[in-house]
């Protein structure tokens, strides 16, 4: 049987394959969507987070007596390579995209929360707090991106789609790039 401390470094190698992982797919993900800076911008910053928070699980790790496990990362950087890849073929990505980031960053939050628990019970404050900063991160993230749904949805929609709902709101030449600003004003270039 497993001890906690075993348990805990298990579940810190975990967090450090994720969040590498994350910060991989995040930025491969804002690649493809530069034309919305928004979005594209809240997941280069929030990759810039996974960053640290890596370098955090490691330092814990270390301090742990521990270390991350090599092969979790290479499947974890794997895995982002693939989500990465499945994206450039969805017409919708930007919106799909929205919605497993969103789903993602809630399941970071919710192992980050296990986490402190863990920590917390057994004496660990300081891997306790640095799971609590990554908890904060994960969570600010996901309520930023469910604001930012409606106005991404209505963005891509006003961009990709020729319907009666969005007439007058775009030009009737799609051919042009479009670019959306808040209040339904649209402007080709």
């Amino acid at each position: 049987m497993a001890t906690t401390r075993d348990t805990i470094d298990t579940w810190l190698r975990d967090a450090h394959a994720t969040e590498a992982q994350a910060a991989t797919m995040l930025r491969g993900t804002a690649g493809r969507n530069a034309d919305y800076p928004a979005f594209s911008g809240s997941l280069s910053a929030q990759a810039d987070r996974c960053d640290g928070n890596a370098r955090a699980v490691d330092a814990c790790l270390i301090l742990r007596g521990s270390s991350p496990s090599l092969v979790k990362d290479a499947a974890g950087q794997v895995t982002a390579f693939g989500q990465r890849l499945s994206g450039t073929v969805l017409r919708d990505e930007v919106v799909k995209a929205a919605l497993a980031t969103t789903t993602f960053a809630r399941m970071q939050a919710a192992a980050a929360r296990m986490l402190v628990a863990a920590a917390t019970q057994e004496g660990d404050e300081q891997t306790a707090a640095s799971c609590r900063n990554m908890l904060e991160t994960h969570e600010s993230f996901a309520a930023d991106l469910d604001a930012m749904l409606p106005t991404l949805t209505a963005e891509f929609l006003t961009r990709e789609t020729r319907d009666p709902a969005n007439s007058g709101t775009i030009d009737s030449d799609l051919s042009g790039r479009q670019d959306f600003t808040p209040g339904g004003s649209v402007t080709l270039s």
